[in-house]
């Protein structure tokens, strides 16, 4: 039942930032990590996770910019050096999933890699209709693109969940 609250509450969250904004995006993912600190944490090494998928966010999504495969309406972002604040919240949330609702993965590398290539290209398509943020043309070169980055980040997130125990069913342990 945990899993269900927890895939809930990331829902909920990513609705917040890709319909709000940075502003409502960060107070959702502050309010979402408290939570998550308090009723999933399972080890305190998860943290470590979602600070490496935090700069995952960084490079990956900015590469993403930087090569107007992501595009924004807002003339500062082209400026900026770092992706929208609210994009880089998600993949801090999307870290959190892995010990938790992302847990039938555990050593399913292949399994991860194709959900990898689906899962993230659904999500990036259905934000930039509800966001700023637009895709490039063609867009079936975006999406292949965002497919084969994620098919490679997803088994990376189950990878390292398996090297740091994050996948334990002990109860809740603070390591």
């Amino acid at each position: 039942m945990k899993t269900l609250w927890q895939a809930i509450l990331f829902q909920a969250t990513w609705f917040a930032c890709v319909l709000g904004g940075s502003v409502y995006g960060v107070l959702a993912t502050l309010l979402y990590l408290f939570l998550h600190d308090h009723y999933f944490l399972k080890k305190r090494k998860e943290w470590q996770l979602m600070l490496l998928f935090f700069t995952l966010g960084v490079i990956v999504d900015g590469l993403f910019f930087h090569f107007h495969v992501f595009l924004s309406a807002h003339k500062e972002t082209e400026l900026a050096v770092l992706p929208p604040l609210w994009l880089l919240c998600l993949w801090i949330c999307v870290a959190t999933l892995f010990a938790h609702s992302l847990s039938f993965l555990q050593g399913r590398y292949w399994l991860s890699a194709g959900l990898g290539f689906v899962g993230p290209v659904l999500s990036y398509l259905t934000g930039s209709n509800m966001s700023d943020i637009e895709l490039a043309k063609p867009l079936w070169i975006t999406l292949v693109s965002i497919g084969a980055v994620w098919s490679l980040i997803l088994p990376l997130g189950v990878f390292l969940c398996d090297q740091w125990g994050l996948y334990s069913n002990e109860g809740r342990i603070h390591d």
